[in-house]
């Protein structure tokens, strides 16, 4: 399931005609008497083809291809099955490069063996390999100069991510099956659950797609759609609600993307994430107030409120709104005495995970150096914030830890943010990472990581603008312990439309001398 695993790398880091399948995909297809026995082919062995490849679409816009080889171990009874995607595509002005390979060793029931995973993104490698044996999953994630060790129990067989859309066809395919099972995930570099039900048995002459089974599956709720022909093959499939595609083609198809060395034209990210205003908003790294509807939010998300944040649900024209209210105070919200934090929020907002290295001697060490001398947790923020601020610089490059940007100093947002919470974490100020909406000066708003710490009650904080009270066009949408819980915003990003109703900002006099 390509799409699923790949929305992270395109929302943080794609013809033409396809993307028209966006919000209407039900109007091109048309409904088949499924097959009278269920679709399978009892092992991989058993599948008629042992190659796959796919071109790559994101918002209209051809980015690269896809690949997936499968190879029998006659000797062991096993199959390698070798996947690959390429990208290419212009984001923030930067032309930015993506290479993921994976290479899984599995039984012929396609249960997990070993595996191998690298990831390079700009020149930035992340390579992943190990195995599963005797109820133990163990590997070696290796970035950079540093090495980490995954180690868990699990009950039961394990599946590679590589070949989600393979496990439906080797347990045999019919309108109204139902499938759950574990999978190691190396983007997010955890033991999580697919799930995936047969929906019907279509066609789409528009779209010249041959008669096949549509499944939806979903995987840390991002779901998508794929269509599997009788042959057992995954010829097309959607996710983010049509924005991203792949699609079966040739090799010669597939790789021609990058043979015409011609990068796309069109800042892709950029272009789709932008929410633009009907007017520009004054100074909003000043802004106190804002109070701002969003369509397309309600019922995709959760409406989270505090900290300086209240939101409400209403009906209008038909359509879901949520309207939100922001506030930001300067002098560190809130001003009345909070309760206290629960222990176990406590616990969860303080503990090291795979991404913020919390208890890791050189986050503890950089945090105690910087905190040196202050006293209150709101001294400690302050200072947190502004060294993050200082000592990482804005760079559109992808970060995989809070260690790796503690030894790079540069990185986005959610750069910024994974550090900041390391090290608040780590000088023990229970942080999560929030993710939303913020507003650029001559832009509009764009998606954008920060986080929230407890000083005496919840508050926003925003490290990579070195704002210990972040401003109030932070607009709150998603939140949780790790980054894997702003993965939430794959949900609504290029779905959402925004209304300004009122803005308060307490711009400088530029009159005065």
């Amino acid at each position: 399931m390509k799409n699923v695993i790949l929305t992270k790398v395109l929302i943080f880091a794609a013809a033409g005609y396809l993307i028209l399948l966006s919000g209407c995909a039900p109007l091109y297809f048309q409904t088949l008497k499924p097959p009278a026995e269920p679709l399978r082919f009892p092992t991989l062995g058993d599948l008629p083809y042992r190659e796959l490849w796919s071109g790559f679409v994101f918002n209209g816009e051809k980015i690269g291809f896809t690949t997936l080889k499968i190879t029998p171990i006659p000797e062991k009874n096993l199959f390698r099955i070798s996947s690959e995607a390429r990208m290419r595509f212009l984001f923030m002005g930067l032309d930015k490069r993506i290479i993921m390979k994976s290479e899984d060793t599995v039984r012929p029931d396609l249960t997990l063996v070993s595996f191998r995973y690298e990831q390079e993104m700009d020149g930035k490698p992340l390579l992943i390999e190990g195995s599963v044996s005797n109820g133990r999953f163990r590997a070696e994630q290796k970035s950079g100069d540093k090495t980490k060790t995954l180690d868990y129990r699990i009950e039961g067989p394990l599946y590679p991510t590589s070949a989600i859309n393979l496990y439906p066809v080797l347990r045999g395919i019919a309108v109204g099956s139902n499938y759950r099972y574990p999978v190691f995930d190396p983007q997010t570099q955890s033991l999580t659950e697919v799930t995936q039900k047969v929906v019907t048995f279509e066609e789409s002459r528009k779209l010249i797609i041959e008669p096949a089974f549509k499944i939806e599956t979903l995987m840390h709720e991002y779901e998508a759609s794929a269509w599997i022909n009788l042959r057992g093959e995954t010829i097309f499939e959607l996710g983010m609600g049509g924005v991203l595609i792949t699609y079966k083609e040739d090799e010669a198809q597939a790789r021609r993307y990058l043979s015409e060395a011609s990068l796309n034209k069109k800042d892709l990210l950029l272009d789709f994430s932008l929410i633009k205003t009907e007017k520009p908003l004054p100074c909003p790294r000043e802004a106190r107030y804002l109070e701002t509807a969003l369509e397309g939010v309600a019922g995709q998300l959760p409406l989270l409120r505090g900290p300086g944040q209240d939101v409400l649900e209403k009906k209008e024209g038909g359509k879901n709104i949520a309207l939100y209210r922001v506030t930001s105070d300067p002098l560190f919200p809130p001003k009345s005495a909070a309760k206290e934090l629960p222990q176990t929020e406590r616990l969860l907002y303080l503990s090291a995970t795979s991404h913020i290295e919390a208890e890791h001697p050189e986050i503890r060490k950089t945090a105690d150096g910087i905190t040196a001398g202050a006293v209150t947790p709101r001294e400690k923020a302050e200072r947190l914030t502004g060294w993050v601020a200082r000592e990482v610089k804005d760079e559109a490059v992808d970060s995989f830890s809070a260690l790796e940007v503690l030894h790079t100093r540069k990185g986005e947002c959610q750069a910024h943010a994974m550090l900041y919470a390391a090290l608040a974490r780590a000088a023990g100020i229970p942080t999560k990472l929030v993710g939303g909406l913020v507003y650029m000066e001559g832009m509009g708003f764009l998606y954008h990581s920060w986080v929230e710490s407890w000083l005496d009650g919840w508050v926003a904080v925003d490290p990579t603008f070195n704002q210990a009270a972040a401003d109030a066009t932070h607009v709150k949408l998603v939140e949780g312990p790790d980054w894997m819980s702003v993965l939430q915003l794959g949900k609504v990003v290029g779905r959402i439309k925004l209304n300004i109703i009122d803005y308060k900002a307490a711009c400088p006099d530029k009159t005065r001398p």
